[in-house]
């Protein structure tokens, strides 16, 4: 009944404007990160060169977190309407750009491009809700979105497997077309205008060290070769540079103390070992059920669905438990949550358990996740003052977005690697990501089968890493 009264309250007069268009915005950028994964099949059968088409996926979250660092001094400087305006558009223009793509190579550059409207608009979005809501009705407003991202996670998928099968691969990007056009509709004219800041010059220099950066260490996680030490190396390099830039420059990209603050670190800590942790096991989560235990390739796509229904259920339970306890508590059990549900998949998989069982243990990593995220956006949401919501807000989603990029790029590491030395060639089950239907050797399904468990247990250590993290930020804060 509460959740039911304080949903309605956040589409009543006061605030039902601002979350029709909030809605709208994580509608289209969460179908757009969920539905392509069941794309992949296709997508390969039609343009070839299936080693590119885990960077369909993995492009379009890496360009959303550069992306995010760039709005949020944008959204303090020049206000979220302004920000939503430009972010909704330029979404518009680049996922046509992917329907129209003819070459495998063409598509990859489309989606970084479509990543860098999309990760402009979450972040667009994140930052209203620390500006629109009170503080008491904040966790509320984030169980709200989650759900609309859970809704897009149960029907995206399933939307995209019929668009596939009856008009094709192209579809699934066309359908984003008229969805932005509606995001714009609602929320035009609909999100604050007012500038919560001084205008402050871009800082360019900043922004290009930290993109490099986070280019390198995809790079360096994505393959196991003397190529990754090169680039762990110059990512090093450039991160000192960054700390050194940052600290002489009067506005840069990123402020230090927005990472490194007693105030903020270990909310980002928090964030980022349960979206690299949680995300990084379920990504492959279809190519173990396709490969390894001969699912249909419709089968393997909903399966992702789970997990997501997890995180956006945990928001309302989330919302609820902090009525009642701290935010801080809050998230020390989302902690222990997705901590169980890492070791129970790891575990499960392990053991050939029953696919059900399986997928009830990533249904309880979404819950974990969706406990801390909730959590920990309103505690930092909370330590920020208005005239640096975006810049905190920025900050805080790109380091989760690269927790999810990073998680998949470590899981399919494992997997590959693993598979080559076992197999003497990991294009065996990379093959299997651009066929829809394949019949797989019994050699093959077994090293597929190990590689993926040991990905699941590397995935683990970071879902048990969230506890020493939460119980960090559980002690009393002082405002510095």
């Amino acid at each position: 009944m509460v959740t039911r009264a304080r949903a309605r309250g956040l589409l009543g007069p006061k605030y039902r404007a601002a979350s029709l268009a909030l809605m709208a915005a994580i509608a289209m950028a969460s179908y757009n990160n969920l539905s392509v994964t069941a794309a992949l099949p296709d997508i390969g059968d039609d343009l070839g060169r299936v080693a590119l088409l885990p960077w369909v996926v993995t492009v379009e979250l890496l360009s959303a977190a550069i992306a995010v660092l760039a709005v949020g001094p944008y959204i303090d400087g020049a206000g979220a309407r302004r920000a939503f305006r430009l972010t909704v558009m330029a979404f518009l223009v680049t996922s046509a750009m992917c329907v129209v793509a003819p070459t495998m190579e063409l598509l990859v550059a489309a989606r970084v491009l479509q990543g860098l409207g999309s990760g402009a608009l979450i972040g667009t979005s994140l930052t209203c809700i620390g500006l629109v809501f009170d503080e008491t009705v904040r966790p509320w407003a984030y169980a709200l979105m989650s759900s609309v991202w859970g809704i897009m996670g149960i029907g995206g998928p399933a939307l995209a497997a019929v668009l596939v099968s009856t008009l094709g691969w192209r579809a699934v990007f066309a359908l984003n077309l008229p969805v932005a056009v509606a995001a714009a509709a609602v929320g035009w004219g609909r999100l604050p205008v007012e500038a919560q800041a001084a205008a402050e010059r871009l800082d360019r220099r900043g922004l290009s060290m930290l993109s490099v950066l986070t280019v390198a260490l995809l790079l360096a996680t994505s393959d196991l070769n003397w190529n990754s030490a090169a680039l762990l190396v110059a990512a090093a390099v450039l991160a000192a540079l960054y700390v050194r830039h940052a600290r002489g420059f009067p506005t840069p990209i990123v402020r230090l103390p927005h990472i490194t603050g007693r105030r903020w670190r270990h909310i980002h800590m928090l964030g980022v070992t349960a979206v690299s942790g949680g995300t990084g096991s379920s990504v492959f989560l279809p190519l173990y059920l396709k490969g390894a235990r001969g699912a249909s390739a419709a089968f393997a796509a909903f399966a992702v669905l789970w997990p997501t229904l997890g995180w956006s259920t945990a928001a309302w339970v989330s919302g609820a438990l902090q009525q009642r306890l701290r935010a801080q508590t809050v998230a020390l059990i989302g902690s222990v949550v997705i901590s169980a549900g890492g070791v129970a998949v790891t575990a499960a998989a392990g053991v050939g358990a029953p696919v059900p069982v399986l997928l009830a243990a990533f249904a309880c990593v979404g819950w974990g996740i969706g406990t801390i995220s909730t959590s920990s956006l309103a505690l930092l949401q909370g330590r920020a003052d208005p005239h640096e919501m975006g810049r905190v807000s920025a900050a805080h989603h790109f380091i989760r977005s690269l927790g999810f990029a990073y998680g998949a790029a470590v899981a399919g590491l494992v997997i590959f690697w693993l598979v080559d030395r076992s197999t003497g060639d990991a294009e065996l089950v990379r093959g299997l990501l651009g066929e829809a239907e394949a019949v797989v050797d019994p050699a093959v399904a077994d090293a597929l089968a190990s590689a993926y468990t040991w990905s699941l247990a590397a995935m683990a250590v970071l879902c048990v890493l969230t506890v020493p993290a939460a119980f960090a930020l559980s002690r009393r804060y002082n405002p510095e």
